[in-house]
């Protein structure tokens, strides 16, 4: 029988305090995200005061990198309209009675695209029919359709007979890029059914949206990259944030209060010196990779993605000194805004592609292989064979056709065979 042991052991262990947890998430924030922390933290913390700013700060307060009076800029984003509460409304006001409990069943009933399911518990079929085309009075040309092929249907005239017959029995040969099978089945000549996939094309697979939202969606760049005198410089956008202050009161009082309440007090003061070390430290982390990014991506903010260079989270961390993961971290969910469009911070970096003669981003290559599918003939669309010999041709970039397909699917464009065009 063994008998117990009792054996001391030291180990090293690595513990995250709440701390170093907050300011881990600190970091993660962008701007709207840290706004809404400090107002929390405010709530949860009486020591801090917040001192918002003016509506002139706001729009026209900016801290740059570098001085400059470049004005503060938002930017706005309508969602769709609530379709449904609009159609709801214009069937009370546009039918009579059956009608509307009709009509007003469908649109309770309608997808998040507008379709109408295949069939609707207490109607009859016949009640289904003319309630979506009581819907086609009131509503885009399509919207209440049980499929696709009723959708296109509803949006077409019906004299148009050879688009009709596309519509009924061509579609799955359409998809297939079969035009010889197409023109022998609809009995159409090459001309006449190129007229019909034009027309078709104009028409539209999503009636519309039924979109819950009806607010105003703004989102602010946390940074922004502009051109002074020649040269380019970057602000961080944070004139919205407010001041974070030392409330005076609780500081002033804080030595005539009982020793309970002191200790209370200096918990909520070490809090307070965390925060502002923690914001500090935030603005010093996303500056000194902005930086590295700034220099290392000249070419991109003045070309956009096509001229992007490989830049990995690894290289920045070296430059800088810092962990990958610190670097991971703060570009999480952050938006930069350039002379060359907005783009969230993480689309400028990218993995590095080794070819013959240079080295290119694997953004870059994919803006290559977009633009060169878009030129192409779509009568003899390029293979990715082809597409990988115009990249060693054009580029000097060598890589292999297996790489350029997987490229095109994550571009979510076709093989070639599904590209042709009559």
């Amino acid at each position: 029988m063994m008998e117990p042991i009792l054996k001391l052991q030291q180990q090293q262990k690595m513990m995250m305090t709440p701390q170093l947890q907050q300011s881990i998430e600190l970091l993660q924030y962008n701007t709207h995200e840290l706004e809404e922390f400090l107002y929390e933290q405010q709530l949860e913390n009486p020591l801090i005061d917040l001192q918002a700013p003016t509506f002139q700060e706001r729009v026209f307060s900016t801290t740059y990198n570098s001085a400059s009076t470049m004005p503060n800029e938002f930017y706005t984003k309508r969602a769709e309209p609530n379709y449904r509460e609009e159609l709801l409304q214009l069937a009370a006001l546009t039918f009579e009675e059956e009608d509307i409990r009709l009509t007003q069943t469908v649109i309770m009933h309608l997808d998040h695209k507008g379709y109408s399911p295949l069939q609707i518990g207490h109607l009859s079929a016949q009640q289904h029919d003319r309630a979506i085309q009581l819907l086609q009075q009131i509503g885009p040309p399509g919207v209440g359709a049980r499929n696709l092929q009723e959708c296109l249907l509803l949006q077409i005239g019906e004299k148009d007979h050879d688009l009709q017959q596309l519509i009924q029995s061509g579609l799955s040969l359409l998809a297939e890029r079969k035009f010889l099978a197409l023109q022998k089945s609809l009995q159409l000549s090459k001309e006449q059914l190129s007229n019909c996939i034009n027309r078709l094309q104009q028409l539209t697979p999503i009636p519309c949206t039924m979109s819950q939202e009806n607010d105003t969606l703004y989102v602010t760049p946390d940074i922004i990259v502009f051109m002074e005198d020649g040269t380019f410089h970057f602000s961080l956008n944070d004139g919205s944030l407010p001041t974070v202050q030392l409330n005076d009161s609780y500081k002033n009082i804080a030595s005539y209060l009982p020793k309970s309440e002191q200790k209370y007090v200096k918990q909520h003061f070490k809090q307070y010196n965390w925060l502002i070390h923690s914001l500090q430290q935030r603005r010093q982390t996303i500056i000194a990779i902005m930086s590295v990014v700034l220099q290392h991506q000249q070419a991109f903010f003045v070309h956009g993605l096509p001229s992007l260079k490989s830049l990995t989270l690894q290289d920045v961390a070296t430059q800088i000194d810092m962990h990958v993961s610190t670097v991971s971290r703060a570009i999480r969910n952050k938006h930069i805004q350039t002379p060359v469009g907005t783009y969230l911070w993480k689309d400028l970096f990218s993995s590095k592609i080794d070819n013959t003669h240079a080295q290119h981003s694997q953004t870059s290559i994919l803006e290559m292989i977009k633009n060169i599918i878009t030129a192409e003939n779509k009568q003899k669309p390029l293979s990715d064979q082809k597409i990988a010999e115009i990249l060693a041709t054009s580029h000097q970039i060598q890589i292999a056709r297996r790489t350029i397909s997987k490229y095109r699917e994550e571009l979510g464009i076709q093989a070639a065979s599904k590209r042709k065009e009559l």
